[in-house]
């Protein structure tokens, strides 16, 4: 397989859109944990999370003639790969719990700067942090979990949710004062 460490996201659509199949490959390698993790938090299970990520490359592939290079890709596929899970549990009526197994690789203590979502979340038990924000209505959850989750900046979350960033930025505070609000009503922070 060539080397593509160097192409953009942008470049392998191109040489993909052309016929080169290895392009795709990469996209793949690229995206497909980040993506079928992102999945796993909507649909509550490994087997269909799989499902669901080879849903979304399908329909990458098939709809990529739609796919503009002025927005980015990662923001593109992001938002298939959501609404491939959202159209999956309306289709098997499951309501799985979206953050129950969650797991966040958060960095240790070593003098890194850390956000406030990051500050919040490694202060408490990530069992209640899930509870908190099972409560949340869905457009609070999506931005907690591709801020809290995904580390994705503003710009990317309001490209995948199709809203201004100003909007992701003050769905993430209002998610992080609710849940802040139900920890300090469930006495687990002050």
């Amino acid at each position: 397989m060539r080397d593509f460490s160097n192409s953009s996201d942008e470049d392998l659509v191109a040489l993909f859109k052309n016929g080169d199949e290895q392009a795709f490959d990469e996209l793949y390698i690229r995206y497909s944990s980040r993506l079928v993790k992102v999945i796993y938090y909507y649909v509550g299970d490994v087997d269909s999370a799989e499902d669901v990520l080879h849903e979304a490359f399908m329909r990458v592939i098939r709809h990529l003639d739609t796919y503009k290079s002025d927005r980015a890709f990662s923001s593109w596929i992001f938002q298939i790969a959501i609404n491939c899970s959202k159209n999956h549990i309306k289709k098997s009526k499951r309501k799985d719990e979206l953050f129950e197994r969650i797991t966040f690789n958060l960095p240790e203590g070593g003098g890194e700067a850390h956000s406030p979502e990051e500050d919040l979340i490694g202060s408490i038990e990530v069992e209640a942090f899930n509870r908190a924000v099972e409560k949340l209505k869905p457009k609070f959850r999506e931005v907690m979990l591709l801020r809290a989750g995904e580390s994705m900046k503003y710009s990317d979350i309001a490209a995948v949710l199709g809203c201004s960033e100003r909007t992701a930025k003050w769905r993430m505070k209002k998610a992080t004062e609710l849940v802040i609000q139900d920890l300090k009503e469930e006495k687990l922070i002050q």
